[in-house]
């Protein structure tokens, strides 16, 4: 397909369009969409913050922040490191409140920040390409079966997307600032915006600095000379960037020192230092075609150059045997609409932003290649790209062809290039299709777990002792208030689990000497303090509840059935009431005397 010169003003007018009416009426259209349709992906997860211990981290991050405690994981009465940074936790604490402090409703942050980023990406695109451009960009991004469900999760990944394509658009304004010169002297307040959002998007996700290779690629592509631009002018942008960009790293190092001991520790090193305690474990060549988790055989390199294709289907899952990020057909087209961006005269500032999103996205590559753990989601904040550079691909693509069936002295290569691109029209708009229809058709299953916690905040009072085998940190935001005591250290992996309660236990037997939450069994015997804690609740005639949820496998049925019998061997339990999510019964001394109940050590 070959573009020209005279391509030059078609693409100047587009980007000479201004944002009006009819640019809110679609927009509105594409945005109550996506909303209808991560609806439709269901709230269970979302609700129940999963997965684990991700969403459970963030969440917990944020109601501490809120509760003044900062970004840390707070359950058995002492905090801990949560393993990820500040960024996102600092967003739903803004949302926290808003929510009617509802760990529940904590999901709405997300779809928020979701629709966020479909806005963002029409007036990003409209702004590289133009109206059409935009509405197709933004229409295949709000159909992104990945975009779609981890807008419903209390996870970081559509955030950061969010507020990297902002980054872009303030890019954008820095580009265009450039080639006014009546404009210029708020050229470094541009450059600062850019900063500020680069920083915090790396806040959000220490990885998404490779950014920097971005604007470094895209400045060196589209340079800032030969305008007329004055030393000031540079300089002051630079310097601008620069503190902008520093404030949230520097934040960031600040909290990890407070928290973490030093500027540069990780909680993932301080909860799993096995794993992220040595760089060549967490990064190394062997993941590029060798096995990553989670149960991921084939290597990340087929993995994500399959899903940029959108033909991740053809690896079989289960759980989607179309795509994920977008289909084969946005793929061609994002590349139609890169080799047009390159080839025109003009766009500018259309040419820069590209560059900063490739850039971007090539170092995500890189880094997420060697990685040991595999997600698509990963890529989003650098695919951006991809989606604004396809709805520009789709409208020169149907253009050229468009002129080619016009031209009745066209050759066999141009009516079959022309053919392709009417096929690859179909083939977008069945595969979108069928996005829709299979939303639509979806019968997601609501959160048991929740409503049932949600339920015994008037049954359990607030002066309870209640012994769970339920996560203490779950527990700590959908029942706070209470004393919980964890049943076991035991984590076998199943949804509601403890697997920070088992982490720490872990770490004592390394030889970490930090304080830990008081549990009643550490092995096969009630422990000494949850002993004594049960007795003098008893003596107190504070209430004390066994709260405990199904167990999914035999063996740890058996483990709980077990340590049943142990409790029931001292103490009186009488069941309160069960559902298909928990069983709640009531703990009291046998035969009123506390003072018969002694630990065995």
């Amino acid at each position: 397909m070959k573009s020209s010169g005279r391509d030059a003003p078609q693409t100047a007018a587009m980007a000479r369009q201004h944002l009006g009416a009819i640019d809110a009426l679609v927009l509105a259209a594409l945005l109550a969409l996506a909303l209808l349709l991560m609806v439709r992906s269901g709230s269970r997860r979302g609700v129940e913050l999963m997965p684990w211990p991700d969403g459970l981290e963030y969440a917990a991050s944020a109601v501490n922040i809120d509760r003044g405690l900062g970004p840390v994981l707070h359950f058995g009465s002492y905090s801990y490191p949560s393993r990820y940074t500040e960024g996102y936790p600092l967003i739903l604490a803004i949302a926290w409140p808003l929510t009617a402090s509802d760990p529940a409703r904590l999901y709405f942050a997300t779809i928020a920040m979701g629709l966020l980023a479909i806005a963002a990406i029409y007036a990003l695109t409209f702004r590289m390409f133009g109206r059409l451009s935009a509405a197709l960009a933004t229409s295949m991004l709000a159909l992104s079966p990945v975009v779609l469900s981890y807008s419903t999760l209390v996870l970081s990944d559509v955030p950061a997307m969010a507020v990297t394509i902002l980054a872009g658009l303030a890019l954008a304004s820095a580009s265009d600032i450039e080639s006014r010169p009546a404009a210029r002297d708020s050229l470094a307040q541009a450059w600062a915006m850019v900063g500020i959002l680069a920083g915090f998007a790396a806040m959000i996700r220490p990885t998404n600095a490779a950014m920097l290779a971005g604007l470094v690629l895209c400045l060196a592509m589209v340079r800032p000379a030969g305008l007329g631009l004055k030393l000031r002018h540079l300089f002051g942008a630079i310097a601008a960037f620069a503190i902008g960009f520093a404030i949230f790293p520097l934040w960031q190092m600040h909290t990890n020192v407070s928290i973490l001991g030093s500027a540069s520790a990780s909680g993932y090193g301080w909860w799993v230092p096995e794993v992220y305690g040595s760089m060549g474990k967490t990064f190394s060549a062997s993941y590029l075609f060798g096995p990553t988790m989670p149960r991921n055989p084939h290597g990340n390199v087929i993995v994500y150059v399959l899903t940029l294709l959108g033909l991740d289907g053809m690896m079989g899952d289960r759980g989607d045997p179309r795509f994920f990020l977008y289909p084969f057909a946005a793929a061609a087209f994002a590349a139609i609409g890169i080799g047009a961006t390159i080839r025109d005269l003009g766009m500018r500032t259309a040419k820069r932003v590209m560059w900063f999103g490739l850039g971007f996205l090539v170092a995500l590559l890189a880094v997420y290649s060697v990685y040991l753990f595999t997600d698509i989601a990963f890529l989003l904040p650098g695919a951006f790209v991809l989606f604004a550079t396809a709805g520009f691909g789709i409208v020169a693509g149907n253009r050229w062809a468009r002129g080619v069936l016009r031209n009745r002295e066209r050759d066999g290569r141009s009516l079959a290039g022309a053919v392709g691109v009417i096929v690859l029209d179909v083939l977008l708009a069945i595969s979108l299709m069928s996005v829709i229809a299979s939303r639509l058709n979806a019968n997601p299953t609501d959160s048991t777990m929740a409503p049932a916690l949600e339920a015994l905040d008037s049954t359990v009072p607030q002066n309870a002792t209640v012994i769970s085998n339920i996560s203490m940190q779950f527990l700590e935001l959908y029942l706070p208030g209470r004393q919980v005591l964890g049943l076991n250290t035991a984590d076998p992996g199943e949804r509601f689990t403890d697997y920070h309660l088992h982490r720490l236990f872990e770490k004592r037997t390394g030889g970490w000497d930090g304080a830990l939450p008081a549990v009643v069994f550490d092995g096969a015997d009630i422990t000494k303090t949850a002993m004594f804690l049960l007795v003098a609740a008893n003596r107190a005639k504070t209430p004390v509840f066994v709260l405990l949820c199904a167990p999914e496998s035999e063996q740890y049925a058996a483990m709980l059935k077990t340590e049943l019998d142990e409790l029931q061997a001292r103490f009186t339990i009488e069941p309160v009431e069960q559902n298909s999510a928990i069983a709640l019964y009531r703990l009291s001394a046998k035969g009123g005397n506390a003072a018969r109940s002694q630990p065995n050590r």
